[in-house]
């Protein structure tokens, strides 16, 4: 009954194998509908090494609020233009100073919006005053863009709109406490807010002395809630960042740009990996046998499980450094198996029965490998969080596969050698488990109870 029982967990985790195998690496049509499964494997975000991308040029002119030279107007915008691609979603880009006039920007093609880098070409100024322009009055602004170091959409739940939240330089408190004394001087509790220029036509909104600081909320005087509302918002912050820039950009030419490492890379770097999965599953199964066998079954839920959730996370994205830390977890696991299956070897050969040697095995190596996980967690958060792009993504596969590991080796591969151990206990040799003829077996200790013990017991439970 217990070997039956063992055969049918075999069986059921063999279709499971053979399920998130297929789920893995195989693309195809979901019946009755027109959406194509990709697998996980294909559904892995890819990076510059292994995507194309696009690359476009923007001729740079002298904004003019800025009295510098271009090219340091230039070397001004490049960290604007890199919170200006981080804020709006792109995952992996390049900026690049070309000359003096120029900037290059590469993003992924699968992340190239024409409608989003076209927000660089339409910057508005902003300016704040203290009376309200008219046909007869225009009136000084004493906070503009070049106050601003930072503006995104934002929804206010006190008015319950969206509008544009402000962060202003450390430059731009100095202006904006002067703003409050000319609001003071003249006896207005109220801020104008002018785009482009300051007339009547272009007043944006007005602002609330009180509700002036380092970070401060604008809106329209027709915000609202809607989806609509929210479109405006957003792309009248991105035109207000932009115009913030020490430079005013043109888009000169926009090009396809091959992976990095070459057209097939991806599918190179998966042909590899194969090559060398096989060739790990093959040196577990000549050198320790029945138990490689079942380590091999372990490594095909580690490897599927760890491919689902790169793709199910979104931090995740392979180029280069992904693509050798997929090697390396593997590694880790393999190098894991091996420690416990060599500590079971030495239980077995001091003279434990197999199953006794299966437990101590696991048990003596645990500590041993949970700080071993626990140092690649900690070191791949650490990436994570403070790397970018190759060694991010790098720490982010290593994380995924630490947790995963660690899952696979303690409850996946142990429950798969529970299993096995009602259908072989007595031999050892397919196991390649060896002890040294003089090594005696250990017997299990049967634990004796006197006989005055179990009288008193059995009185005891009688009264």
């Amino acid at each position: 009954m217990v070997k039956k029982r063992s055969i049918a967990r075999f069986v059921i985790m063999s279709i499971i194998a053979l399920i998130l195998l297929l789920l893995t690496v195989c693309s195809f049509t979901i019946p009755y509908t027109t959406t194509i499964y990709n697998g996980f494997m294909n559904a892995i975000p890819l990076g510059f090494d292994y995507a194309s991308g696009v690359s476009v040029v923007y001729n740079a002119e002298k904004s003019q609020t800025n009295d510098s030279t271009l090219s340091q107007n230039v070397d001004l915008s490049l960290s604007k233009l890199d919170r200006f691609l981080s804020y709006h979603g792109f995952s992996e880009y390049s900026i690049e100073k070309q000359g003096d006039s120029q900037i290059k920007i590469e993003v992924l093609q699968e992340e190239y919006s024409s409608a989003m880098l076209n927000l660089l070409e339409t910057p508005q100024q902003i300016f704040f005053t203290v009376q309200e322009a008219s046909d007869e009055l225009s009136p000084q602004s004493y906070l503009s863009s070049s106050d601003i170091s930072f503006a995104e959409v934002s929804y206010d739940q006190n008015s319950s709109v969206y509008g544009v939240n402000l962060t202003l330089t450390n430059l731009g408190r100095l202006s904006l406490e002067n703003l409050k004394t000319q609001a003071d001087i003249v006896g207005s509790d109220t801020v104008y807010v002018y785009l482009d220029e300051i007339n009547s036509s272009n007043l944006y909104g007005e602002v609330s002395v009180d509700d002036l600081g380092k970070t401060m909320f604008i809106s329209s005087s027709s915000a609202s809630n809607t989806s609509t509302a929210y479109t405006e918002a957003y792309q009248t912050a991105s035109n207000i960042f932009v115009g913030t820039f020490a430079v005013e950009l043109s888009q000169q030419s926009t090009s396809i740009i091959t992976p990095r490492l070459g057209e097939n890379a991806w599918m190179m770097t998966l042909i590899a990996l194969l090559i060398f999965v096989v060739a790990l599953m093959a040196f577990l199964w000549i050198r320790y046998g029945d138990l490689g066998l079942i380590a091999n079954f372990a490594l095909i839920f580690f490897v599927t499980l760890q491919f689902f959730f790169m793709q199910a996370i979104p931090f995740v994205r392979l180029d280069l450094g992904g693509a050798l830390a997929i090697f390396l977890s593997i590694l880790l696991f393999v190098v894991s198996q091996i420690i416990i299956l060599e500590r079971i070897g030495k239980e077995y050969s001091i003279g434990n029965r197999i199953h006794v040697a299966c437990k101590n095995g696991f048990k003596k190596s645990f500590w041993r490998l949970f700080d071993l996980h626990i140092i690649t967690l900690v070191a791949s958060f650490l990436m994570l969080i403070i790397g970018q792009y190759t060694i991010s993504y790098f720490g982010g596969v290593m994380f995924i596969a630490s947790l995963v590991s660690f899952f696979c080796l303690y409850v996946l591969f142990r429950f798969f050698v529970n299993s096995y151990l009602p259908l072989n206990s007595t031999k050892p040799a397919k196991m390649k488990l060896y002890r040294e003829a003089n090594v005696k077996e250990i017997k299990e200790e049967v634990q004796i109870i006197p006989e005055d013990k179990v009288d008193s017991e059995i009185k005891g439970g009688q009264a």
